[in-house]
């Protein structure tokens, strides 16, 4: 009741001042004043005697600017954007933003490796969507429950069962609260790591689909997909569908970039064919694949270490990139994301560059 109280109470007091600007918050609140930006992941608005307020993006419903008080002739004022996702700017500030291939988090006992690639300054915006369910029992969006902490999860402060991130497996990364919507500045270089902020992993069901974009105007090199240099090597191989991995010859070092692009249609049973993407319509629940939320037939990678570790799995697809860890090395493998090969036909074509 408290929380609510004040909300009314900062309605009434924002909704009679004669400012521009109108910010919608999810708690039916509506405040008039004077958008000034978006930063660390927040709304900054700034309302009556010059007071400013910050709200996190997942808080807001919509922002709508005064298109009196805006000059067309000034491309570094925000833009509206949809609802949900940080103000957009024109000119130099608005960046290079590079979409990274949708993937799931689920809630494992180890990180969710992604094969995104930050350098330290970077911008990133990671969205979020789905649920997870937390011990067969309780259902969680990418906030998590506000209400609700576990002392022994890894942000053990922030809202339990919520996406959190981190960049590098270093023990000494600090983890990123992200929730349904953020974008932050990375403070060092690495590959994003993802998990939900729960220690209990057992009876844990769903995942939380994630977005990023990450801001490559500050790399001044050629890159690829990826953002790091390529070193100019390329390899073509054949993946055949009737055996789970491929060994493609490529030794793999420290901070590497490696770029894929697979054609190619694959039989794998029932009458169903697939692409490198995967027929997410012919997923059976009862199966055990390598990558339970990506399609049926899925081209896939894996690092074999030296030790005879194998690394986490990464979806390819027909266009994918990854990155090694800076102190990642090992023998490529590429992979059909199928429990059962015997009745799979065809392959694959793969060209591989780093």
């Amino acid at each position: 009741m408290k929380k609510i109280l004040v909300s009314l109470v900062l309605l009434v007091l924002l909704t009679g001042a004669a400012l521009a600007d109108t910010l919608y918050l999810k708690n039916g609140s509506v405040l008039k004043g004077t958008f000034i930006g978006f930063e660390n992941g927040e709304f900054i608005f700034e309302i009556s005697n010059g007071n400013r307020v910050k709200f996190r993006a997942a808080e807001v419903s919509r922002l709508t600017i005064d298109s009196d008080r805006r000059d067309p002739r000034d491309e570094n004022y925000p833009r509206r954007d949809p609802v949900g996702t940080p103000p957009s700017t024109g000119g130099t500030t608005g960046g290079r933003w590079e979409n990274a291939t949708p993937f799931d988090v689920q809630l494992r006992d180890q990180w969710i490796r992604s094969q995104v690639q930050v350098a330290a300054g970077q911008r990133v915006r990671v969205d979020a969507s789905g649920t997870v369910t937390l011990e067969g029992r309780s259902q969680v969006t990418p906030d998590g429950l506000r209400d609700r902490r576990d002392p022994d999860a890894p942000m053990p402060n922030e809202n339990d069962g919520a996406l959190i991130a981190a960049i590098g497996q270093d023990q000494n990364s600090p983890a990123i609260f992200i929730g349904r919507s953020r974008e932050f500045v990375a403070d060092r270089a690495g590959i994003l790591y993802f998990t939900v902020n729960h220690w209990e992993t057992r009876d844990a069901r769903g995942a939380f689909r994630v977005n990023v974009s990450v801001d490559r105007s500050s790399t001044g090199t050629t890159t690829g997909g990826a953002g790091r240099p390529t070193q100019g090597r390329e390899k073509t191989i054949t993946v055949l569908a009737t055996q789970a991995w491929t060994d493609t010859g490529i030794d793999l070092e420290p901070n590497m970039t490696i770029e894929f692009v697979a054609e190619g249609t694959i039989q794998i049973g029932n009458r169903r064919s697939s692409t490198p993407n995967g027929d997410r319509g012919a997923n059976i629940s009862t199966s055990s694949y390598p990558m339970q939320n990506e399609g049926v037939g899925a081209l896939i990678a894996k690092i074999r270490y030296r030790d005879g570790r194998d690394s986490n799995f990464l979806f390819v697809g027909a266009n994918g990139s990854g990155n090694t860890e800076p102190n990642e090395s090992g023998r490529l493998y590429l992979g059909i994301n199928d429990d059962y090969f015997r009745d799979n036909t065809g392959s694959y074509r793969v060209t591989i560059r780093w």
